[in-house]
């Protein structure tokens, strides 16, 4: 396996570890997971919700930032744009007790760094890098995004 080939295998391994540990409990069962499959707008703005979850549970557990700045940048685009907050968009479109689900996001992302082997390994294979261009990704496609609350 050369250098080039490494992180992208890594790359495809994290991102199936991620789906595995962030589906919700019961993803076969789930209604909502139906209805956004019809709605690939609502779709869009519920994976900018976890990934930016995704990448506050990395900043608090490896970098000790309690902030959650993801997620912040998050809710000043839905106030702006929709003048609903996140946590607001959390409890209609995907959970309704957020506390809740931000406990166990931040407990699978734990989870999951000790299956990847600890901050230092995640870090070092560049997935880091990758999830902050995915979250820059997911929000530039939310920001430009037709769809509107109902």
């Amino acid at each position: 396996m050369t250098n080039q080939t490494m992180p992208k295998s890594f790359v495809y391994q994290l991102l199936t570890i991620c789906l595995l540990i962030f589906a919700p409990p019961s993803f076969s069962e789930q209604p909502l997971s139906l209805a956004n499959s019809k709605n690939p707008e609502l779709q869009t703005h519920i994976d900018l919700i976890e990934v930016a979850l995704l990448t506050d549970a990395y900043n608090k557990r490896c970098r000790g930032i309690s902030v959650s700045k993801s997620l912040n940048q998050v809710n000043r685009l839905y106030v702006t744009k929709y003048s609903l907050t996140a946590n607001n968009f959390i409890k209609t479109y995907i959970d309704t007790n957020v506390k809740e689900l931000k406990l166990e996001r931040q407990h699978r992302f734990n989870k999951m760094l000790n299956v990847l082997g600890g901050c230092q390994a995640v870090k070092s294979k560049g997935s880091i890098k990758l999830l902050k261009k995915h979250f820059r990704t997911q929000y530039e496609t939310a920001e430009k995004s037709p769809w509107y609350p109902e």
